[in-house]
């Protein structure tokens, strides 16, 4: 049996990432789950420290750029974007029947401050883990 593929999309990927992890969280043997950015990819320290906090053994993480050809393979695909910022940036060739949209905070754009950012960040770690928790019946489903 062939894996599938999610991918969580987000500007310089540090949602993305967060997204990742937690979908890892699943233990999905059929999933593949990747992030990317379709900005620059960055792993910024502050989302991951975060992480760390509350899964202690976050795996190593690679900045993975937006590839069209590879993304639109996937058989989900899900934009993390802050809809105040951010709605505009969402790469325009995704196949919009395997999208879907999170309107998760960006806190880098949100706040200049580190010490906000860091608070933000930990907003928008609860935000995704709720997500991908609601997530979950759709990755278990025996239609996949």
């Amino acid at each position: 049996m062939s894996k599938h593929t999610v991918y969580f999309l987000s500007s310089s990927q540090h949602r993305g990432l967060m997204a990742e992890i937690w979908a890892n969280r699943l233990e999905l043997s059929d999933w593949d789950i990747r992030s990317a950015a379709w900005g620059d990819p960055s792993i910024n320290d502050t989302p991951v420290e975060i992480m760390k906090e509350i899964v202690l053994n976050v795996p190593e993480v690679q900045p993975r750029a937006y590839n069209s050809q590879e993304v639109s393979q996937a058989d989900l695909i899900v934009a993390l974007h802050d809809s105040e910022y951010e709605s505009a940036d969402i790469p325009s060739d995704l196949p919009a029947q395997k999208v879907l949209r999170w309107d998760i905070q960006n806190p880098e754009l949100r706040s200049s401050d580190l010490s906000e950012q860091w608070a933000l960040y930990q907003e928008v770690c609860d935000e995704i883990a709720i997500n991908i928790k609601n997530l979950e019946p759709y990755f278990r489903s025996a239609h996949m």
